[in-house]
């Protein structure tokens, strides 16, 4: 009886123990678990033509320049006009010392993508690349009454700009384009040759805007210093914290669309008033239901890690920093939190959207094929080839074809984020949002960078538009629309940047010397 007696008591102890030793080791974790946020001091506010900054973003917003291929682009497209207006409405960045490239030099006369090039004085340092593009998704007619002002108005209130493109992504052209105008004007001259990409079919697949324009780059022998793109934003609800984070894209899913494809038996098809026990439709809709019922397994490699790291210092809840600082214990729990949300969820794995389905001729007729189409979001990690295997398990279903369609893109790789290169975009940041927590993430959609990949090793997908929750859901939908203040915020973010990467050379007394982070950094 003793002897059970001790043996409970060294268990009991045992227990005891390793209760501490656990505890110890979390809370050692939480405590180092130091805030990676650089201190640094709010810019000079930039002062800038209020109405005329607003009055172009109007104008290019009041321009339906919607996604075309270029076999149906024709001397009067609204995606000419466009370029047109950015001549008009910024003459000063197509003349000299500006190089203005289009049209021919990518292939076609009737190319409307823009390749704008401001030489540095160091023509020995690889250049920057500003990219954006002014074609917009269309807006269905359904939609359009619901709309607070109609979608290519341009409205302006006392507090929104709205229509189609202020977030997607004709703020971005025109706040970079402002923003060089400033820089310009005032005398400065770029150490680092500034280019400015602007795309015309980003929306589309960029393959006759920005691919071109990559394949010039490569047809000169030009290799960049960094780009930097649309893609992650401020966001200003992002749970657990009590600041806005600023999250910058070092990385995208890649995508891939996939029909799942049924052919019935000949006995199979007739009238609809005698079915038999299993049709193509049926056997279709059990498919996408597979597919759902089993999503892909959630990552917590590098993409979640590094934003984690960079957000969980930054969160007002103790439990929530513990969590975070030990993952190796809680991850479980981290990612079932994260899963909640759409936009969690997709931080955390591929992503499965059925987005199209069609089969079927008439009400009383029993079709022989059925297909769907399932648009995936690829995390790094999982490849075209590896998502159709997933989907086919899942399925199971021999009678069900899983096809990829062509064109598909495997997710990009990840920009270092201990590099020179991602100090200098986060203090830009820190100097222009005082108020934002900045962190890495792996972009849920896609961008025109994936045609430069080649060309540079410092890529950041990042446009300094405040969203909350509410806000995604204008991305390609209803109401989308930019409050006055940010944008000019934004303007402000890309001339900062600009001074910061580009080095500075001669300037005015009215934008002063600039000591800028790009001579610490060695060229490529």
């Amino acid at each position: 009886m003793n002897r059970i007696r001790i043996l409970l008591w060294r268990g009991s102890l045992l227990a005891t123990v390793l209760f501490a030793l656990l505890v110890c080791i979390v809370s050692w974790n939480c405590f180092w678990f130091q805030s990676k946020q650089l201190k640094r001091n709010p810019a000079d506010k930039l002062e800038l033509d209020r109405g005329l900054v607003l009055r172009n973003l109007q104008g290019a917003i009041q321009i339906a320049s919607v996604s075309s291929p270029m076999s149906r682009i024709t001397s009067d497209s609204e995606l000419l006009r466009f370029r047109d207006y950015l001549q008009e409405t910024y003459p000063s960045l197509h003349g000299h010392p500006f190089v203005t490239r289009t049209g021919a030099d990518f292939g076609d006369a009737m190319t409307p993508s823009v390749l704008l090039e401001w030489p540095g004085s160091n023509i020995e340092l690889p250049g920057i690349l500003l990219m954006s593009h002014f074609d917009v998704v269309p807006v269905e007619p359904p939609s359009i009454p619901k709309w607070s002002h109609p979608p290519f108005s341009g409205e302006i209130d006392d507090e929104f700009i709205w229509g189609r493109g202020t977030l997607d992504c004709k703020h971005g052209v025109i706040a970079i384009l402002e923003a060089v105008r400033k820089l310009f004007e005032a005398g400065y001259q770029p150490e680092r040759t500034v280019y400015i990409a602007l795309g015309h079919d980003e929306e589309i697949g960029g393959v006759d805007g920005n691919q071109k324009i990559a394949d010039w780059f490569r047809s000169q022998g030009k290799r960049l210093h960094l780009i930097i793109d649309e893609g992650g934003c401020i966001f200003t609800g992002f749970p657990g914290l009590s600041r806005p984070v600023a999250l910058v894209g070092v990385a995208e899913k890649g995508f891939v669309n996939v029909d799942l494809t049924v052919n019935v038996d000949s006995e199979k098809v007739g009238h609809a008033s005698m079915p038999p026990a299993e049709t193509a439709i049926g056997i279709l809709s059990r498919a996408v239901h597979r597919v759902e019922a089993n999503p892909f397994p959630s990552h917590s490699d590098r993409g979640l890690r590094d934003t984690l790291s960079y957000i969980g210092p930054e969160m007002s809840s103790l439990s929530s920093r513990l969590a975070i600082s030990n993952m190796w214990l809680f991850s479980s729990l981290v990612k079932r939190t994260l899963s909640t949300t759409p936009s969690g969820n997709a931080m955390l794995r591929t992503t499965i959207a059925p987005t199209v389905i069609e089969g079927g001729i008439a009400e009383n007729v029993l079709p022989g094929h059925a297909t769907a189409t399932l648009n995936l979001r690829l995390m790094p990690g999982d490849t075209m080839e590896s998502a159709v295997k997933h989907l086919s398990r899942s399925i199971n279903d021999p009678r069900v074809t899983v096809t990829p369609r062509p064109r598909g893109k495997e997710a990009s790789r990840f920009t270092s984020i201990e590099s020179d290169v991602f100090a200098l975009l986060q203090t830009t940041i820190h100097e222009i949002f005082p108020d934002v927590v900045v962190a890495p993430f792996v972009l849920v959609g896609g961008t025109d960078t994936g045609h430069y990949i080649d060309l540079t090793e410092n890529i950041f997908r990042f446009i300094p538009a405040r969203m909350a929750q509410r806000d995604t859901q204008r991305l390609h939908g209803i109401d989308e629309r930019i409050s006055q203040e940010n944008f000019l915020e934004i303007v402000r973010f890309f001339h900062q940047f600009m001074k910061n990467a580009s080095g500075s050379g001669s300037s005015s007394a009215s934008e002063g010397k600039s000591q800028t982070l790009v001579d610490s950094i060695n060229p490529d």
